[in-house]
């Protein structure tokens, strides 16, 4: 066998192997997406467990696959009966922002992880039918209504998101806990945004007097999807530590790579 059609036969394996993951995490992504936690304010619908597994997604499975199985996992979910979808079927985009976000953020693209959130950061301000402030109704001056997306922001960008795939990797149960913090809390604050996004746009004037409600409630949302992510995907990363590694390593370009060891320090060369 000539080795082109070696290269060609490890390439459609490794393309199997990729799709036949994908379409596993897309049904344990439809499974947290049928699981309420909450009620939508200002339009009928819940708010689901989804983002609790996103972080495993977005670990072993890099952007345009991890979008792919949110957007399966999205559709399938809403033929159930108390899950359909609201947003004239772009209802995946929050989801898929935040394994986005994720994948983008473990595999050492931090610049382009930025960038996305501040152009979500960006929509959301410029939509006529969102708010800066919650109003005079809580505390004066105003509280800015995006106060926990801004902290998210700069988590993003802080050392706190450096060395993620290290951390992944390191076998260290604390470590491990941090990583998936930092890309459970980023990526659940992005999926807000998009999520934000789509209610102003779909409700259009109505939705102003959603805000102050939902400026009360979110934080509370979050808290629990972020919680729930540390109980769900951290055991399930530390037991998976040598795939986590190899589908980190497999998407990095030579010069950024850094191969890790089983400790999670970097091999220097």
């Amino acid at each position: 066998m000539t080795v082109g059609k070696r290269m060609t036969l490890r390439g459609q394996r490794a393309d199997l192997k990729k799709l036949t993951l994908t379409a596993s995490l897309a049904a344990v992504y439809t499974i947290f997406r049928a699981i309420p936690i909450s009620r939508l304010i200002g339009i009928s619908g819940t708010i689901t467990a989804a983002g609790m597994v996103v972080p495993v997604l977005g670990v072993l499975l890099e952007p345009s696959y991890g979008i792919v199985a949110v957007f399966t996992g999205t559709i399938i979910a809403s033929l159930f009966p108390w899950n359909p979808l609201k947003f004239y079927g772009l209802d995946f985009l929050p989801g898929a922002l935040n394994v986005a976000l994720v994948s983008l953020a473990v595999r050492r693209r931090r610049v382009e992880a930025t960038l996305t959130f501040l152009v979500i950061l960006g929509i959301f301000l410029i939509n006529p039918f969102t708010t800066l402030f919650v109003g005079r109704q809580f505390l004066s001056p105003p509280i800015p209504y995006l106060w926990l997306h801004l902290i998210a922001l700069l988590v993003l960008i802080s050392p706190l998101s450096r060395n993620l795939a290290n951390r992944l990797n390191s076998g260290n149960y604390r470590n491990l806990a941090i990583a998936v913090i930092v890309l459970a809390f980023t990526g659940t604050m992005i999926e807000h945004l998009t999520g934000g996004i789509l209610f102003a746009t779909v409700v259009g004037h109505g939705a102003l007097i959603s805000w102050p409600a939902i400026f009360v409630s979110y934080p509370i949302e979050r808290t629990i999807l972020v919680l729930g992510a540390i109980l769900v995907c951290t055991p399930l990363l530390r037991i998976l530590r040598t795939t986590v590694a190899e589908k980190i390593e497999q998407r990095m370009t030579p010069s950024t790579a850094t191969a890790l060891d089983g400790s999670g320090s970097e091999k220097k060369g």
